[in-house]
C-alpha cells in the first residue's frame, strides 16, 4: 500500500513579500485558521455545427483563455495587522505573494508565487467571542510553481 502524502492545513502559508525590492516572504498572523489558493480559466465555447446533417444538435468545442489564480484567509483578528492589511486594500498597488506548501520537495513541498492584488478585507465581530477577518487576493499577471529546495 502507498499512503497518501498528506500535509496538515497550518502548513499552507500565504507569504507576501516585505517590500518591493525586498525579497523576504513572511507569513502574516492574520491569516491564522483558513488558508487556500484556487486557480481559474475563463473558456472560450462554440456550437459546431454538423455539415453533414445541419439539423442534429451539434457538439461543443471549447478553447482555454485566460488563466487566473485566488488566494483566501481567515482568522482570529490580529490587531497590529489591520492597518497593513487596509492601506493594501486602499492602493492600487500588487504585492508579490506566494502561497508554500511547506513539505519536502520529494513530498511535493515548493510555492506558488505572483503579484496580487487584496480584493476583500473583512473584519467581523460577535459579542463575547473573539473578533475574526478574512481577505480575498486576486493574481494579476503569471502564477508559477517553484520545487522546495
Amino acid at each position: 500500500m502507498a499512503a497518501v502524502k498528506t500535509l496538515n492545513g497550518e502548513k499552507l502559508l500565504v507569504q507576501i513579500e516585505d517590500s518591493p525590492s525586498g525579497g523576504t516572504f513572511t507569513h502574516d498572523c492574520l491569516i491564522n485558521t483558513d488558508r487556500g489558493i484556487a486557480f481559474s480559466a475563463d473558456m472560450q465555447e462554440f456550437t459546431v455545427p454538423d455539415c453533414a446533417d445541419p439539423s442534429a444538435p451539434a457538439w461543443k468545442e471549447v478553447l482555454k483563455d485566460g488563466l487566473s489564480a485566488s488566494v483566501t484567509g481567515a482568522g482570529m483578528v490580529h490587531t497590529s495587522s489591520l492597518e497593513t492589511w487596509f492601506n493594501w486594500l486602499a492602493s492600487a498597488d500588487t504585492k508579490n505573494v506566494r502561497v508554500k506548501v511547506d513539505a519536502l520537495a520529494a513530498d511535493g513541498g515548493g510555492y506558488w508565487a505572483g503579484a496580487f492584488h487584496l480584493s476583500a478585507f473583512e473584519v467581523t465581530g460577535t459579542r463575547k467571542d473573539k473578533a475574526t477577518a478574512s481577505v480575498t487576493l486576486v493574481s494579476s499577471g503569471t502564477v508559477t510553481w517553484t520545487d522546495a529546495s
